[in-house]
Protein backbone atom coordinates (compact mmCIF):
# COMPACT_ATOMS: atom_id res chain seq x y z
CA UNK A 1 0.00 0.00 0.00
CA UNK A 2 1.26 3.46 -0.94
CA UNK A 3 -0.55 6.21 0.98
CA UNK A 4 0.28 9.82 0.22
CA UNK A 5 -0.89 13.32 -0.58
CA UNK A 6 -0.42 15.06 -3.88
CA UNK A 7 -0.24 18.82 -4.37
CA UNK A 8 -2.59 19.85 -7.18
CA UNK A 9 -2.29 23.55 -7.97
CA UNK A 10 -2.04 24.61 -4.33
CA UNK A 11 -4.16 22.03 -2.54
CA UNK A 12 -3.65 18.43 -1.47
CA UNK A 13 -5.53 15.36 -2.69
CA UNK A 14 -5.35 12.23 -0.58
CA UNK A 15 -4.57 9.13 -2.61
CA UNK A 16 -3.87 5.50 -1.74
CA UNK A 17 -2.42 2.97 -4.17
CA UNK A 18 -3.13 -0.69 -3.44
CA UNK A 19 -1.58 -3.71 -5.13
CA UNK A 20 1.09 -3.83 -7.79
CA UNK A 21 1.22 -2.93 -11.46
CA UNK A 22 0.51 -5.95 -13.64
CA UNK A 23 -0.39 -6.80 -17.22
CA UNK A 24 -3.87 -5.57 -16.38
CA UNK A 25 -4.85 -1.87 -16.47
CA UNK A 26 -4.92 0.14 -13.25
CA UNK A 27 -8.36 0.42 -11.66
CA UNK A 28 -9.49 3.86 -10.47
CA UNK A 29 -12.51 4.12 -8.18
CA UNK A 30 -14.60 7.29 -7.76
CA UNK A 31 -17.28 7.51 -5.04
CA UNK A 32 -20.70 9.18 -5.09
CA UNK A 33 -21.63 12.75 -4.22
CA UNK A 34 -20.26 13.81 -0.83
CA UNK A 35 -18.65 10.39 -0.40
CA UNK A 36 -15.00 9.39 -0.37
CA UNK A 37 -12.65 6.43 -0.67
CA UNK A 38 -14.11 4.60 2.33
CA UNK A 39 -17.05 3.69 0.08
CA UNK A 40 -14.83 1.07 -1.57
CA UNK A 41 -13.45 -0.67 1.53
CA UNK A 42 -15.37 -3.90 0.84
CA UNK A 43 -14.25 -4.01 -2.81
CA UNK A 44 -10.65 -2.95 -3.32
CA UNK A 45 -8.79 -5.69 -1.34
CA UNK A 46 -9.82 -8.45 -3.74
CA UNK A 47 -9.32 -6.30 -6.85
CA UNK A 48 -5.84 -5.24 -5.70
CA UNK A 49 -4.73 -8.89 -5.66
CA UNK A 50 -5.09 -8.82 -9.44
CA UNK A 51 -3.91 -5.35 -10.38
CA UNK A 52 -3.11 -1.89 -9.05
CA UNK A 53 -6.05 0.02 -7.55
CA UNK A 54 -6.20 3.78 -6.98
CA UNK A 55 -8.50 5.16 -4.27
CA UNK A 56 -8.63 8.90 -3.74
CA UNK A 57 -10.74 11.52 -2.01
CA UNK A 58 -12.03 14.31 -4.22
CA UNK A 59 -11.18 17.83 -3.10
CA UNK A 60 -12.93 18.81 0.13
CA UNK A 61 -13.83 15.23 1.06
CA UNK A 62 -12.19 12.65 3.32
CA UNK A 63 -8.59 13.71 3.93
CA UNK A 64 -8.30 15.95 0.86
CA UNK A 65 -8.13 19.71 1.05
CA UNK A 66 -10.60 22.01 -0.66
CA UNK A 67 -9.99 23.26 -4.20
CA UNK A 68 -10.63 26.76 -5.50
CA UNK A 69 -11.83 25.22 -8.77
CA UNK A 70 -15.58 24.97 -9.42
CA UNK A 71 -17.03 21.73 -8.06
CA UNK A 72 -18.21 20.36 -11.37
CA UNK A 73 -17.28 17.11 -13.06
CA UNK A 74 -15.05 18.83 -15.60
CA UNK A 75 -12.71 20.15 -12.93
CA UNK A 76 -12.87 16.94 -10.90
CA UNK A 77 -11.75 14.98 -13.96
CA UNK A 78 -8.87 17.38 -14.56
CA UNK A 79 -7.79 17.19 -10.91
CA UNK A 80 -7.85 13.40 -11.10
CA UNK A 81 -5.71 13.40 -14.24
CA UNK A 82 -3.20 15.72 -12.54
CA UNK A 83 -3.10 13.30 -9.61
CA UNK A 84 -2.45 10.31 -11.88
CA UNK A 85 0.26 12.23 -13.71
CA UNK A 86 1.92 13.16 -10.42
CA UNK A 87 1.86 9.52 -9.28
CA UNK A 88 3.16 8.37 -12.66
CA UNK A 89 0.18 6.04 -13.05
CA UNK A 90 0.04 5.46 -16.79
CA UNK A 91 -3.06 4.76 -18.91
CA UNK A 92 -5.10 3.02 -20.05
CA UNK A 93 -7.31 2.80 -16.93
CA UNK A 94 -10.39 0.92 -15.87
CA UNK A 95 -12.69 3.56 -14.41
CA UNK A 96 -15.18 2.50 -11.72
CA UNK A 97 -17.77 5.08 -10.68
CA UNK A 98 -20.61 4.92 -8.16
CA UNK A 99 -23.56 7.34 -8.39
CA UNK A 100 -22.11 10.85 -9.07
CA UNK A 101 -18.70 9.20 -9.47
CA UNK A 102 -20.19 7.54 -12.54
CA UNK A 103 -20.85 10.97 -14.05
CA UNK A 104 -17.18 11.86 -13.52
CA UNK A 105 -15.92 8.59 -14.99
CA UNK A 106 -18.17 8.85 -18.05
CA UNK A 107 -16.97 12.42 -18.67
CA UNK A 108 -13.36 11.24 -18.29
CA UNK A 109 -14.00 8.62 -20.97
CA UNK A 110 -15.76 11.10 -23.26
CA UNK A 111 -12.87 13.56 -23.08
CA UNK A 112 -9.96 11.09 -23.06
CA UNK A 113 -11.12 7.79 -24.60
CA UNK A 114 -7.55 6.90 -25.57
CA UNK A 115 -6.73 6.69 -21.83
CA UNK A 116 -9.59 4.36 -20.88
CA UNK A 117 -9.59 0.57 -21.14
CA UNK A 118 -13.07 0.13 -19.69
CA UNK A 119 -15.89 1.59 -17.62
CA UNK A 120 -17.80 0.04 -14.71
CA UNK A 121 -20.78 2.17 -13.66
CA UNK A 122 -22.43 1.26 -10.36
CA UNK A 123 -25.92 2.78 -10.04
CA UNK A 124 -24.54 5.80 -11.86
CA UNK A 125 -26.53 9.04 -12.03
CA UNK A 126 -28.14 9.38 -15.48
CA UNK A 127 -27.65 12.78 -17.10
CA UNK A 128 -31.43 13.15 -17.60
CA UNK A 129 -32.21 12.52 -13.92
CA UNK A 130 -33.50 16.06 -13.05
CA UNK A 131 -35.95 16.42 -15.93
CA UNK A 132 -36.95 12.82 -16.50
CA UNK A 133 -36.79 10.89 -13.22
CA UNK A 134 -37.05 13.41 -10.38
CA UNK A 135 -40.48 14.77 -11.49
CA UNK A 136 -41.99 11.29 -11.04
CA UNK A 137 -41.15 11.21 -7.32
CA UNK A 138 -43.03 12.65 -4.34
CA UNK A 139 -42.62 16.27 -3.27
CA UNK A 140 -41.00 15.06 -0.05
CA UNK A 141 -38.43 13.06 -2.02
CA UNK A 142 -37.69 16.03 -4.33
CA UNK A 143 -37.17 18.36 -1.39
CA UNK A 144 -34.84 15.94 0.40
CA UNK A 145 -32.91 15.36 -2.83
CA UNK A 146 -32.28 19.06 -3.42
CA UNK A 147 -31.26 19.69 0.19
CA UNK A 148 -28.42 17.15 0.10
CA UNK A 149 -26.07 19.31 -1.99
CA UNK A 150 -24.03 20.87 0.79
CA UNK A 151 -20.90 18.72 1.07
CA UNK A 152 -19.09 19.30 -2.25
CA UNK A 153 -20.50 21.81 -4.61
CA UNK A 154 -24.08 23.02 -4.66
CA UNK A 155 -27.14 21.95 -6.60
CA UNK A 156 -26.32 24.33 -9.45
CA UNK A 157 -22.82 22.86 -9.84
CA UNK A 158 -24.23 19.34 -9.78
CA UNK A 159 -26.70 20.22 -12.54
CA UNK A 160 -23.83 21.81 -14.51
CA UNK A 161 -21.95 18.51 -14.23
CA UNK A 162 -24.88 16.68 -15.81
CA UNK A 163 -24.92 19.26 -18.63
CA UNK A 164 -21.19 18.79 -19.15
CA UNK A 165 -21.76 15.06 -19.53
CA UNK A 166 -24.60 15.63 -22.01
CA UNK A 167 -22.50 17.99 -24.12
CA UNK A 168 -19.59 15.57 -24.26
CA UNK A 169 -21.57 12.40 -24.99
CA UNK A 170 -20.44 10.42 -28.00
CA UNK A 171 -20.62 6.80 -29.04
CA UNK A 172 -17.31 5.10 -28.25
CA UNK A 173 -16.01 1.56 -28.34
CA UNK A 174 -15.04 1.64 -24.65
CA UNK A 175 -16.14 -1.66 -23.04
CA UNK A 176 -18.75 -0.68 -20.46
CA UNK A 177 -20.68 -2.46 -17.72
CA UNK A 178 -23.73 -0.78 -16.17
CA UNK A 179 -24.86 -2.25 -12.86
CA UNK A 180 -28.23 -1.03 -11.61
CA UNK A 181 -29.63 -1.31 -8.07
CA UNK A 182 -32.78 -3.41 -8.26
CA UNK A 183 -34.16 -2.64 -4.80
CA UNK A 184 -33.96 1.13 -4.38
CA UNK A 185 -35.18 2.69 -1.13
CA UNK A 186 -38.49 4.61 -1.34
CA UNK A 187 -39.06 3.63 -4.98
CA UNK A 188 -42.41 2.41 -6.24
CA UNK A 189 -42.58 -0.46 -8.72
CA UNK A 190 -42.95 2.10 -11.52
CA UNK A 191 -40.04 4.22 -10.27
CA UNK A 192 -37.79 1.18 -10.01
CA UNK A 193 -38.65 0.14 -13.56
CA UNK A 194 -37.91 3.66 -14.85
CA UNK A 195 -34.61 3.76 -12.96
CA UNK A 196 -33.49 0.44 -14.44
CA UNK A 197 -34.53 1.57 -17.90
CA UNK A 198 -32.55 4.80 -17.62
CA UNK A 199 -29.53 2.87 -16.36
CA UNK A 200 -29.65 0.55 -19.35
CA UNK A 201 -29.97 3.51 -21.73
CA UNK A 202 -26.49 4.67 -20.69
CA UNK A 203 -25.21 1.89 -22.93
CA UNK A 204 -26.40 3.76 -26.03
CA UNK A 205 -23.06 5.57 -25.86
CA UNK A 206 -20.93 2.45 -26.30
CA UNK A 207 -20.73 -0.19 -28.99
CA UNK A 208 -19.52 -2.71 -26.40
CA UNK A 209 -21.74 -2.73 -23.31
CA UNK A 210 -23.47 -5.00 -20.82
CA UNK A 211 -26.37 -4.24 -18.46
CA UNK A 212 -26.87 -6.04 -15.15
CA UNK A 213 -29.30 -5.61 -12.24
CA UNK A 214 -28.32 -6.23 -8.61
CA UNK A 215 -31.72 -7.53 -7.59
CA UNK A 216 -31.09 -7.43 -3.83
CA UNK A 217 -29.32 -4.09 -3.59
CA UNK A 218 -30.24 -0.53 -2.78
CA UNK A 219 -28.10 2.36 -4.04
CA UNK A 220 -24.83 1.17 -2.43
CA UNK A 221 -24.46 -2.08 -4.35
CA UNK A 222 -20.81 -2.37 -3.31
CA UNK A 223 -21.98 -2.60 0.32
CA UNK A 224 -25.15 -4.65 -0.15
CA UNK A 225 -23.66 -7.22 -2.55
CA UNK A 226 -19.87 -6.69 -2.47
CA UNK A 227 -19.02 -10.11 -3.88
CA UNK A 228 -21.23 -9.48 -6.89
CA UNK A 229 -19.37 -6.25 -7.63
CA UNK A 230 -15.98 -7.90 -7.05
CA UNK A 231 -16.79 -10.77 -9.41
CA UNK A 232 -18.06 -8.42 -12.11
CA UNK A 233 -14.96 -6.20 -11.96
CA UNK A 234 -12.52 -9.13 -11.91
CA UNK A 235 -14.18 -10.81 -14.91
CA UNK A 236 -14.21 -7.45 -16.67
CA UNK A 237 -10.50 -6.86 -16.02
CA UNK A 238 -9.57 -10.30 -17.31
CA UNK A 239 -11.64 -9.80 -20.46
CA UNK A 240 -9.71 -6.66 -21.43
CA UNK A 241 -6.21 -8.10 -21.69
CA UNK A 242 -6.17 -8.31 -25.48
CA UNK A 243 -7.78 -4.95 -26.23
CA UNK A 244 -5.71 -2.43 -28.13
CA UNK A 245 -6.19 1.27 -27.46
CA UNK A 246 -5.18 3.88 -30.00
CA UNK A 247 -3.36 7.03 -29.08
CA UNK A 248 -4.28 10.23 -30.93
CA UNK A 249 -0.76 11.59 -30.54
CA UNK A 250 0.61 9.38 -33.31
CA UNK A 251 -1.50 11.32 -35.84
CA UNK A 252 -0.09 14.74 -35.05
CA UNK A 253 3.33 16.21 -34.38
CA UNK A 254 4.59 19.61 -33.33
CA UNK A 255 5.49 20.55 -36.91
CA UNK A 256 2.16 19.95 -38.64
CA UNK A 257 0.01 21.07 -35.70
CA UNK A 258 0.31 24.80 -36.41
CA UNK A 259 -1.27 24.47 -39.87
CA UNK A 260 -3.97 22.21 -38.47
CA UNK A 261 -4.80 24.70 -35.72
CA UNK A 262 -5.17 27.60 -38.15
CA UNK A 263 -7.68 25.49 -40.08
CA UNK A 264 -9.48 24.49 -36.88
CA UNK A 265 -9.90 27.79 -35.02
CA UNK A 266 -13.21 29.57 -35.47
CA UNK A 267 -15.88 31.58 -33.63
CA UNK A 268 -17.03 28.29 -32.11
CA UNK A 269 -13.66 27.78 -30.42
CA UNK A 270 -13.32 31.41 -29.24
CA UNK A 271 -15.72 34.34 -29.55
CA UNK A 272 -12.69 36.60 -30.13
CA UNK A 273 -11.73 34.85 -33.38
CA UNK A 274 -11.61 36.83 -36.62
CA UNK A 275 -10.30 36.07 -40.09
CA UNK A 276 -7.73 38.83 -39.59
CA UNK A 277 -6.57 37.39 -36.25
CA UNK A 278 -7.59 33.71 -36.03
CA UNK A 279 -5.41 32.99 -32.97
CA UNK A 280 -7.04 35.69 -30.84
CA UNK A 281 -8.58 34.35 -27.63
CA UNK A 282 -7.58 30.79 -28.49
CA UNK A 283 -4.72 30.29 -26.03
CA UNK A 284 -6.53 28.43 -23.22
CA UNK A 285 -8.45 26.02 -25.42
CA UNK A 286 -5.41 25.49 -27.68
CA UNK A 287 -3.09 24.66 -24.78
CA UNK A 288 -5.52 21.91 -23.71
CA UNK A 289 -5.76 20.36 -27.16
CA UNK A 290 -2.01 20.62 -27.76
CA UNK A 291 -1.38 18.74 -24.51
CA UNK A 292 -3.84 16.04 -25.60
CA UNK A 293 -1.80 15.38 -28.72
CA UNK A 294 1.77 16.24 -27.72
CA UNK A 295 1.76 15.70 -23.95
CA UNK A 296 4.06 17.89 -21.88
CA UNK A 297 2.99 20.71 -19.57
CA UNK A 298 0.70 23.71 -19.73
CA UNK A 299 2.43 26.95 -18.69
CA UNK A 300 1.43 30.61 -18.68
CA UNK A 301 2.76 34.16 -18.91
CA UNK A 302 1.01 37.27 -17.61
CA UNK A 303 0.04 39.69 -20.38
CA UNK A 304 -1.61 43.14 -20.04
CA UNK A 305 -5.10 41.63 -20.44
CA UNK A 306 -4.57 38.49 -18.38
CA UNK A 307 -2.84 35.12 -18.45
CA UNK A 308 -1.61 33.72 -21.75
CA UNK A 309 -1.48 29.88 -21.89
CA UNK A 310 0.83 27.73 -24.00
CA UNK A 311 2.82 24.49 -23.77
CA UNK A 312 6.21 23.01 -22.96
CA UNK A 313 7.08 19.55 -24.26
CA UNK A 314 10.38 17.94 -23.26
CA UNK A 315 11.60 21.36 -22.15
CA UNK A 316 10.77 23.03 -25.48
CA UNK A 317 8.25 25.89 -25.56
CA UNK A 318 5.38 25.66 -28.05
CA UNK A 319 3.20 28.78 -28.24
CA UNK A 320 0.86 28.24 -31.17
CA UNK A 321 -1.24 31.35 -30.44
CA UNK A 322 1.51 33.99 -30.10
CA UNK A 323 0.52 35.47 -33.49
CA UNK A 324 -2.48 37.11 -31.83
CA UNK A 325 -0.21 39.71 -30.20
CA UNK A 326 1.13 42.82 -31.91
CA UNK A 327 4.28 42.73 -29.77
CA UNK A 328 6.47 39.83 -28.71
CA UNK A 329 5.76 37.78 -25.59
CA UNK A 330 8.22 37.95 -22.68
CA UNK A 331 7.83 34.42 -21.41
CA UNK A 332 7.88 33.56 -17.70
CA UNK A 333 6.85 29.90 -18.18
CA UNK A 334 4.86 29.97 -14.94
CA UNK A 335 3.53 26.44 -14.19
CA UNK A 336 -0.18 25.96 -14.81
CA UNK A 337 -2.53 23.02 -15.35
CA UNK A 338 -5.60 21.91 -17.27
CA UNK A 339 -8.08 23.03 -14.63
CA UNK A 340 -6.73 26.58 -14.83
CA UNK A 341 -6.64 26.56 -18.63
CA UNK A 342 -10.26 25.39 -18.70
CA UNK A 343 -11.23 28.56 -16.85
CA UNK A 344 -10.10 30.47 -19.95
CA UNK A 345 -12.47 28.50 -22.19
CA UNK A 346 -15.42 26.12 -21.84
CA UNK A 347 -16.26 22.50 -22.55
CA UNK A 348 -18.04 23.17 -25.84
CA UNK A 349 -15.14 25.16 -27.27
CA UNK A 350 -12.65 22.50 -26.18
CA UNK A 351 -14.65 19.63 -27.67
CA UNK A 352 -15.16 21.58 -30.90
CA UNK A 353 -11.48 22.40 -31.35
CA UNK A 354 -10.42 18.84 -30.59
CA UNK A 355 -12.96 17.52 -33.11
CA UNK A 356 -11.85 20.08 -35.72
CA UNK A 357 -8.18 19.16 -35.28
CA UNK A 358 -8.88 15.44 -35.69
CA UNK A 359 -11.09 16.06 -38.74
CA UNK A 360 -8.47 18.28 -40.35
CA UNK A 361 -5.75 15.64 -39.88
CA UNK A 362 -7.92 12.80 -41.17
CA UNK A 363 -8.97 14.77 -44.25
CA UNK A 364 -5.47 15.89 -45.21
Amino acid sequence: MNDSWTNINGFHLDCTIYGQSSEFPTVIMDAGYGDYSKAWESIYPEISKLTQVILYDRAGLGKSERSSNPRTSLFMVEELRELLKDKNVLPPYILVGHSYGGVNMRLFNNLYPQEVAGLVLIDSTPEEYPERFLPTMSEEFKEAYKKQFTREGNLQEFMESLKQLQKSNRVSDTPTIVLSAGKKDHYSKESQALWNRMQEEILRFTSNGQFLIAENSAHYIQKDEPQLVINIIIRFIESLTNINHSNDRIMINEKNLIDVLFESWSMTTSSKWSSANPAKGQCGVTSLVVQDFLGGEIVKTLMPKGWHFYNKVNGIRYDYTSSQFDKGVHYSDTPSDRAEAFQDTNLEQYLTLKKNVLSSVINR
